[in-house]
């Protein structure tokens, strides 16, 4: 069995586009989807997976673990970033051909499950209804007020989600909170008064409707620098989240915000590789990890969630991309020890069902893990080009 063609797809994912690989084998049918996906730069990133497909075309599909040593050998100059994305995307696809043709959940290759479903947050809750052009474009109903937010914090309370990650947006009858947008628009890195009133705005009311035991994070990415990072972990202490997620390329300022407070912090979705994660690690610098599979891959997404645990550190996926994504990260959450919770983009593209021809099944905010052989549902390429993203984002085709 040869790979015989490598392809990607770049597909509107509502607020962000999804960078799909398709990889061929000689084998009528067997196939193998990955995913890949760059908000930013799609086009950069499916050009990338073309140039590595020449290193690819040719190999036998089931040796994922030399491919992708070979493929960063092969970008050893530009390790990381663009790179690393195009490689994970093939080597997805990999495990993916490789469960099919053993017959077996990919989970069963990672060393088989310990777990049969997987606890989930709700990500951007409340921020994606709190956007307008979002909003409207998924055809949801808009969150302006605190009463709107109430009213959307007993949703998902219904909906059986224990717990869910927000971020920092306006509230109308919270004047205080107004100026948020323009902070954001020229960011310096310090916190304003407007973003830590929408903080404690925004966070108050779901932990006012949701009671203490639903665990609520707060991602604010790379927006903050030391001393501010450290202000509003303080000031969300009373909230007892289920973490403050900051990021920093600075392994030894976030020891420091760690250590200045008693929030959890939780970082990693923009590293790669172990190396990437080892001075974080070795520092003890954050509570949970959470690598990105469409970014780091399979291969090196059980490297990486192996060696947290050496460190007592748990990870939670970094997935609010595709629903392929999901697939692939249900399969390692299974096999890893230190699994703390999954990442879901619930408020996602009305479509994003029809993508798939076997969706991902959601009971009471658990995910039920994947029994069907490879990653356990393939792409449906007629679906792939109705939705293409046609010039909405940038590389899109």
């Amino acid at each position: 069995m040869k790979i015989t063609r490598i392809s990607t797809y770049i597909v509107d994912g509502g607020f962000r586009p999804w960078t799909f690989v398709k990889v061929e084998t000689g084998d009528p049918g067997l196939v193998g989807w990955g995913d890949c996906t760059d908000w930013g730069a799609p086009g950069p990133v499916a050009a990338t997976v073309a140039r590595f497909a020449d290193f690819v075309v040719g190999r036998d599909p089931m040796q994922a673990e030399a491919i992708w040593w070979d493929l960063s050998a092969a970008s050893v100059r530009h390790t990381g970033g663009i790179a690393s994305k195009a490689a994970a995307g093939i080597d997805t696809a990999l495990w993916d051909i490789r469960g099919k043709a053993l017959g077996v959940p990919v989970w069963q290759l990672l060393g088989g499950k310990l777990r049969d479903r997987l606890r989930l947050y709700w990500t951007h809750c409340g921020s994606t209804r709190a956007r307008a052009s979002w909003a409207a474009k998924l055809g949801l109903p808009r969150i302006e007020t605190s009463d709107d937010l109430r009213a959307f914090a007993a949703e998902v309370a219904a909906r059986g989600y224990t717990a869910l990650k927000t971020n920092l947006f306006p509230l109308k009858d919270r004047p205080e909170t107004q100026m948020i947008r323009d902070v954001f628009a020229h960011p310096s890195g310090d916190i304003s008064p407007a973003q830590l009133h929408s903080a404690e705005a925004v966070v108050g009311v779901f932990r006012e409707v949701l009671g203490p035991d639903v665990g609520i994070a707060l991602d604010v990415a790379f927006e903050f620098k030391l001393g501010a990072a450290i202000k509003l972990a303080r000031a969300l202490e009373r909230y007892d989240m289920m973490w403050l997620e900051t990021e920093t390329f600075d392994p030894q300022a976030l020891r420091i915000v760690r250590d200045s407070t008693t929030t959890p912090i939780c970082h990693g979705e923009s590293l790669f590789g172990v190396q990437g994660y080892k001075p974080y690690l070795e520092l003890r610098a954050q509570d949970v990890i959470m690598p990105d599979l469409a970014w780091n891959g399979l291969t090196m997404g059980k490297k990486i969630a192996d060696f947290a645990h050496a460190y007592d550190v748990l990870v939670a996926p970094h997935n609010c991309h595709s629903p392929l994504t999901t697939l692939i990260s249900a399969h390692l959450c299974a096999t890893i020890a230190n699994f703390k919770i999954l990442e879901l983009d619930v408020d996602d593209a009305p479509w994003r069902d029809e993508l798939l021809t076997h969706p991902f099944e959601v009971d009471n905010g658990f995910l039920k893990l994947p029994e069907r052989p490879g990653l356990g549902s393939d792409l449906v390429e007629e679906a792939l080009v109705k939705y293409a993203a046609h010039g909405s984002f940038p590389g899109a085709r």
